[in-house]
């Protein structure tokens, strides 16, 4: 996919987000859901930055940090770890959303900047 088709794909995930966004029972969807718009919102940026991405989810933080990347990796992990911990785990979901849209903010600038 072309970075143009990453970022139509992130921005149409991100307006689902809103949509579910005011419902903490919507947590490990929009969870789940961040995670993945991330994932082309990443790569649309790495595409405008490096000029290639990666197409699996696995690489993105070493990619990242190789090109000195290392606060949008950092938030690319955290936001990993709050999705394995609520879409596999049993874990509560307290202000999860919150956690997850600030999260979200960060590679979105970073992928925009």
């Amino acid at each position: 996919m072309k970075a143009e088709g990453h970022l139509q794909k992130a921005e149409e995930i991100y307006r689902s987000i809103l949509i579910l966004a005011d419902d903490e029972a919507h947590a490990v969807a929009i969870t789940e859901l961040a995670f993945g718009c991330a994932f082309h919102y990443l790569a649309y940026g790495c595409e405008r930055k490096y000029q290639r991405h990666i197409d699996t989810h696995a690489g993105l933080p070493h990619l990242l940090r190789a090109e000195g990347d290392n606060d949008v990796a950092n938030a690319f992990g955290q936001l990993d770890t709050l999705r394995h911990g609520r879409f596999y785990g049993g874990k509560g979901n307290g202000k999860t959303i919150g956690e997850v849209l600030d999260l979200l903010e960060v590679i979105m600038r970073w992928s925009r900047n």
